[in-house]
């Protein structure tokens, strides 16, 4: 899946999994969960953040990125050199690692953790639907694929079903939050 369909997931996942779970995130926690979605491409040194943040135009946010950037291109040579692409960070183990780590560092701060966690599991579960399937039982087993055969990367298909989750995601956020449905017109 490409970089706007894992965002679209992120933030499908997070609004969701509030909805469910009667939590009421803050509006400043879905970059979170957008950020947490692209991470387990770290590994390819081709993906969103695997090829670095320092991009930028303006040489302000150039130097404030690059410290960032450099160490999101070395997590992504390590872990390309040493494990591959798709295994640890596209699997249960390292979704659960994950999840501790963050977990373990954000103890006081549940709404930022429900996000970065559900981003996170939602390109698990994007890229299970993907022709190449995850590796849930890393380094064990075979690729997982939600559908027979998978939907490809890039295609019409993934593009209906980025839609189908912006809606989810759209349903959940008015659900959570009346006071924009009243905005809308919508109660």
């Amino acid at each position: 899946m490409n970089g706007t369909t894992h965002a679209v997931f992120g933030i499908a996942a997070l609004a969701g999994t509030a909805l469910v779970t009667g939590a009421d995130p803050p509006a400043y926690v879905y970059p979170a969960a957008v950020v947490a979605a692209w991470l387990p491409d770290v590994d390819n040194p081709r993906s969103t953040l695997g090829n670095g943040l320092s991009r930028s135009k303006n040489p302000i946010l150039n130097v404030l990125s690059r410290p960032l950037s450099w160490a999101l291109r070395t997590t992504s040579f390590v872990l390309v050199r040493t494990v591959g692409h798709r295994t640890l960070t596209h699997s249960i183990l390292g979704a659960l690692l994950f999840a501790l780590a963050v977990y373990l560092s954000l103890d006081g701060f549940p709404n930022l953790t429900l996000a970065l966690v559900a981003g996170y599991a939602s390109h698990v579960f994007a890229d299970a639907l993907n022709t190449r399937g995850v590796p849930l039982l890393w380094p064990l087993g075979r690729p997982f694929r939600l559908l027979p055969g998978g939907i490809r990367s890039g295609g019409a298909v993934e593009v209906a079903v980025a839609l189908g989750a912006l809606m989810v995601a759209l349903y959940a956020i008015l659900q959570l939050t009346p006071s924009l449905r009243a905005l809308l017109g919508l109660l």
